[in-house]
């Protein structure tokens, strides 16, 4: 019995050297590989997945010029013309300097986006070593797997990026229960990004899970984080338009849950909720790995402490937020890494001591193992397959790159161009800022102006209506229509007059509307 035992020991000194030979090298290697993944698609990638980058890449660019301005004559039709407030003030700020580096911003922006998606994983992975979590890189790698959509939003050139990495921090406060922090953080939030109540809507369900798990209601944590975001709003650059920009966010919400049939308008397709096929085929790892952790968490709730009960909770709300709208999955795809790494940690021992309690059976561990790393690698790469075509195929270069100088040479600087599609705004104000058009970014700020003008647009947008130039011309007093190349055949009446083509290549094209001289086509 004493020979066994020390052979036991001998096997586990043997195997923690081991660890702690890969502890440094491991997470070396792991980021390394995320750098040269989100790199090599910011260098070798024509155009974004994500249009809007263009906006924020732009924006930042022309900050040191604009300072606070708040007008934003860009979006004629929009709450934004006069009434602007920047949300996403910090994003913008810390962007900034790299959108100065060279004549085009939209290399540097692509480079904060890369440092900023590395530092969400990073400090994902410190979180989780700091709170004495095993095997933290694999639970830091965790998020690979979820799903190619998953992967793209995470380098995307958006501010719930940087809303990601602050979540991780606040999480880290939260099991501290240092109030005073979350109460600097959620100001801080509200200075960053559009939704700035995240932390505290993090906090409620941890609070209530931690209770549940006989930790005591700590009300000072969401108490916390909530005065430090209303305090954020209040003393914010832009105050009091931060108001009116929160009230328009839960209109979004409002519209998209009404569906389009309902609303009359068409979101983003990151609002409306995706059938239970489609997100499997989008998210398979999170459809498979949510019931095991729910099972495995009932079957072991009394080993679970206080605190790993209050992430369970949380991530549980952000994974109902994501069934509700698709664009809440960074939260809860981080949520559930956090989450599973906890009860890893509460429910399973490697030490000598609980070797006879738990899976006594050196060939049994090492399978389990086996299968989670291959189970991590096969779903990492399955979201592989979804990334390369979200970055590839989905991501076309830029839409209106030489309309853009047409436009510069038979345009008034700030003459307005009519964009029926509210969509192709971030590409236009990229390289097109010399002009102005009527809508962009979301159509929820234009309804808020003037939701006659908008719904009239959205008709003609989704072809209810027959394009009227005449009307057109009027009611937005422009001149001017500009379109996507491959939107043109959807509208059939622009061969006819009023309508003339005066510029088209394979990307835009643009008409004169009206009653207005005539141009002939330049190519």
């Amino acid at each position: 019995m004493i020979t066994s035992n020390a052979a036991m020991k001998n096997i586990f000194e043997k195997s923690e050297k081991l660890i702690t030979s890969w502890t440094l090298i491991l997470p070396l290697l792991f980021f390394l590989y995320v750098a040269a993944l989100f790199g090599t698609t910011a260098i070798l990638q024509d155009g974004l997945f994500e249009r809007d980058g263009y906006y924020h890449a732009r924006f930042a660019q022309m900050m040191p010029e604009r300072g606070l301005d708040r007008s934003f004559p860009w979006t004629q039709l929009s709450t934004w013309r006069e009434n602007f407030c920047d949300k996403e003030f910090l994003y913008h700020l810390a962007m900034m300097p790299f959108a100065q580096i060279g004549h085009d911003p939209i290399f540097g922006a692509r480079l904060f986006a890369l440092l900023l998606s590395i530092s969400v994983l990073v400090i994902l992975f410190a979180l989780l070593r700091a709170h004495h979590c095993r095997w933290p890189i694999f639970f830091t790698a965790l998020p690979l797997a979820a799903g190619g959509l998953f992967i793209a939003r995470l380098g995307m050139i958006r501010s719930h990026v940087l809303s990601m990495a602050i979540l991780m921090i606040g999480i880290h406060f939260l099991l501290k229960e240092k109030w005073r922090a979350l109460f600097v953080l959620g100001f801080v939030y509200a200075w960053s990004y559009t939704m700035p109540f995240v932390l505290l809507m993090t906090a409620v369900p941890f609070v209530i899970g931690k209770w549940i798990g006989k930790g005591g209601f700590d009300w000072k944590l969401p108490l916390a984080a909530g005065a430090g975001s209303i305090l954020g709003l209040v003393i914010h650059p832009y105050s009091p338009l931060t108001l009116e920009t929160f009230l328009t966010y839960l209109q979004v919400f409002s519209i998209g849950m009404q569906g389009t049939g309902t609303s009359g308008f068409e979101l983003g397709n990151e609002i409306y909720p995706y059938s239970l096929p489609v997100f499997f085929n989008i998210y398979p790892f999170i459809v498979i790995l949510v019931p095991a952790l729910l099972a495995f968490v009932i079957f072991r709730w009394e080993k679970l402490t206080a605190v790993t009960a209050g992430l369970v909770f949380a991530a549980f709300f952000w994974l109902g937020m994501t069934a509700a709208s698709p664009r809440f999955v960074e939260y809860s795809v981080l949520m559930l890494a956090v989450a599973c790494a906890f009860v890893v940690r509460d429910t399973i021992s490697v030490s000598p001591q609980a070797a006879s309690s738990f899976l006594n059976k050196p060939q049994l561990r090492k399978i389990i193992v086996i299968l989670s790393m291959a189970a991590l690698v096969g779903f990492h790469i399955r979201s592989m397959n979804f990334y390369i075509h979200y970055q590839s195929k989905a991501a076309p270069p830029r839409y209106f790159k030489n309309a853009s100088q047409w436009m510069a040479r038979h345009m008034e600087p700030g003459e307005t161009v009519i964009n029926l599609f509210w969509d192709d705004f971030p590409d236009l104000f990229y390289d097109g800022a010399r002009q102005r058009y009527i809508w962009g970014l979301d159509p929820t700020y234009s309804i808020r102006e003037d939701h006659e003008k908008a719904a009239l647009l959205e008709r003609f947008r989704r072809h209810e209506l027959f394009l009227d130039g005449s009307g057109l011309s009027r009611a937005f007093q422009s001149r001017y229509l500009i379109l996507r190349a491959k939107r043109e055949a959807g509208f059939p009446e622009l061969a006819f007059p009023p309508f003339r083509k005066v510029y088209g290549d394979n990307s835009a094209v643009i008409y004169v509307v009206g009653q207005n001289r005539p141009a002939d086509v330049e190519r």
